[in-house]
């Protein structure tokens, strides 16, 4: 079969590899759409980010059939023992599984084949396309923040950053029964795009203050949840620290912060914002059985809208390479959701 591999940071070649045979508990998928996300293109041009030492470890024993965690598939073959799925079964994947990282400890969907746990899938509905099932898996750690922060029902919610996980947790949130939602971003391009998700109000941070925006509409109180989607390594492109600091300014005193957005190991907490204040910071909760398949729910129910994220799709793996390209720099672009690529249909 055909599948991408790594010879190293910046080289990635199209090889014809053995198919993969399947193994008990584990299903053999034939790979449907697959998009890179935005960790995997810093990984793959050598920024020290979350998993840089596995890759770096990888790489350097040869090529290496790394990445391609965000796909859909369809189910050919199914090992020993293997009970909730079935030949034909349209597939999606979560995150994370006990076995590792699909990706990562064992070769990703780069490829027209790959074998992955059971556990690690969910059975698609007929309705939801093969596009909008690729975005699942990223939309599982907006479905892990919105469960993590308890919200209840009318909390006033703000969102910064409005790229495919700010604008998952907006729609998430509003499912969860947010009273108010505040998108945050810096393009009037993507700020549209969350009002056609929902969003009550949007602010643009370029253009004016975003913690006295929230705190003037709050009534001077601030508001119950902020989700932080923004922030990380300036070098990279993110926002550094500075996100992280409008976020605790502009929570309420005993409200809660949720850190999204992924950002590096050498993050300060502002201390001082948080403990004066009561205010927590939260992690996206561990993610079980139960949150992946009510993720699938909420795009199969349309409560949450993935479509409209998706604005590039190519067409044959030989263009794996430029979605990489295309995903790396998506503000320049225009894109809001990883480019994706069709390998089958």
């Amino acid at each position: 079969m055909k599948a991408w591999r790594v010879y190293g940071y910046g080289d990635m070649r199209l090889d014809e590899v053995p198919e993969p045979l399947v193994r008990p508990g584990w299903v053999k998928i034939r790979i449907r759409v697959v998009q890179p996300s935005i960790t995997e293109t810093l990984l793959f041009a050598g920024a020290k980010t979350y998993l840089h030492e596995k890759v770096a470890s990888l790489i350097s024993h040869g090529p290496a059939q790394l990445f391609g965690h965000e796909f859909s598939a369809v189910v050919v073959e199914t090992g020993e023992g293997v009970q909730s799925l079935a030949r034909g079964d349209r597939v999606a994947p979560r995150g994370s599984h006990p076995d590792g990282i699909v990706g990562f400890d064992y070769p990703g969907a780069f490829a027209e084949y790959a074998v992955v746990p059971e556990s690690l899938l969910a059975r698609l509905p007929d309705h939801v396309s093969d596009s909008e099932a690729a975005v699942i898996q990223p939309l599982t750690d907006a479905v892990a923040g919105v469960h993590a922060a308890a919200m209840r029902l009318g909390d006033v919610v703000v969102v910064i950053g409005q790229g495919a996980m700010g604008l998952s947790c907006l729609q998430v949130a509003r499912a969860a029964g947010a009273g108010l939602t505040i998108a945050v971003a810096k393009r009037d391009s993507t700020l549209a795009l969350s009002r056609q998700l929902g969003a009550d109000i949007t602010i643009n941070a370029t253009t004016c203050d975003p913690v006295a925006a929230v705190r003037e509409l709050t009534g001077g109180i601030g508001a119950d949840v902020v989700f932080e989607a923004a922030g990380g390594p300036v070098e990279q492109g993110l926002s550094g620290e500075q996100t992280l600091r409008q976020a605790a300014d502009m929570t309420r005193d005993h409200g809660k912060v949720v850190g999204i957005a992924l950002q590096g190991e050498g993050t300060l907490l502002p201390y001082a914002h948080f403990r004066h204040r009561g205010i927590r910071y939260l992690f996206p909760s561990m993610f079980d059985r139960r949150l992946f398949e009510t993720t699938v729910r909420l795009v199969a129910s349309g409560r949450v809208n993935v479509r409209p994220m998706v604005t590039r799709v190519l067409t044959g793996i030989e263009r794996v390479p430029e979605a990489f390209a295309l995903t790396a720099d998506k503000a320049a672009h225009g894109l809001v959701n990883p480019a994706q690529v069709v390998i089958s249909t």
